[in-house]
This record gives C-alpha cells, sequence and structure tokens, in this order.
C-alpha cells in the first residue's frame, strides 16, 4: 500500500514537469522542454514507482513520447530503450483508441534500431 502511494504522488510530480515540459514545446523552447521532459522521466524511474499503473504508465507514456518526437527534431538521442519499451507496452495495452496510438510504430522502429545497433 505504501508503495502504491509513494508511486502515485512521484507520478503527479512527473506530471507536472511533463505538463511544463509541453508548455515550453509551444512555445517554442524545444531545448528546454526536452530537458525538462526528461526530469519527469527520471522521476518515474524510481524505484517506488509502479510504471504500469494507470496515472503512472500514462505519464510515462506521454513524457516518453514528448521526448521522442523533441529529440527527433533536435537531432538528439531519445529516451531509454526501457521508457520506449514500457510506453509502447503501455500504449498498446489502451489501444487504438489512444491519441498515443499512432506512435506505436515508430516506437517498434526505435527498439528494433537499438537491437540492430547492439548486434
Amino acid at each position: 500500500m505504501k508503495r502504491a502511494v509513494r508511486s502515485y504522488f512521484l507520478s503527479m510530480r512527473a506530471s507536472a514537469r511533463f505538463g511544463r515540459a509541453a508548455k515550453l514545446r509551444d512555445a517554442g523552447k524545444k531545448e528546454e522542454a526536452l530537458k525538462v521532459a526528461r526530469e519527469a522521466l527520471a522521476i518515474l524511474s524510481h524505484p517506488n514507482v509502479v510504471r504500469f499503473n494507470p496515472a503512472e504508465g500514462s505519464v510515462l507514456s506521454c513524457a516518453t513520447v514528448l521526448v521522442e518526437e523533441l529529440a527527433h527534431e533536435l537531432g538528439l538521442e531519445g529516451a531509454t530503450q526501457g521508457d520506449v519499451l514500457d510506453a509502447l507496452r503501455i500504449i498498446r495495452t489502451i489501444g487504438r483508441e489512444s491519441d498515443l496510438a499512432r506512435w506505436i510504430p515508430y516506437l517498434e522502429q526505435r527498439i528494433a534500431q537499438v537491437g540492430a545497433d547492439a548486434a
């Protein structure tokens, strides 16, 4: 029970960072937005976070997609393989009705690319 409560509060902190990152992106401050979105993902990597709970998973998938979008636009490295893989699992679970479903092919490509680069 304690872990679930801690996880939820950490997800709220990450959600606030994600919201700030989205506003920065909309204001054209992409580099700063990327930094703040990465902070959201860092919070979600805390051991007490249950990444597949609904609130946590929602923030994780949204922040991962934002990092990937901004990193691609800026020509920088995107989210970690673990974040991309977890986000992909969450988005697939939600299904095609998710606004993030259009990112499934991109995220699948990123996972395949990392696997090819490791070989």
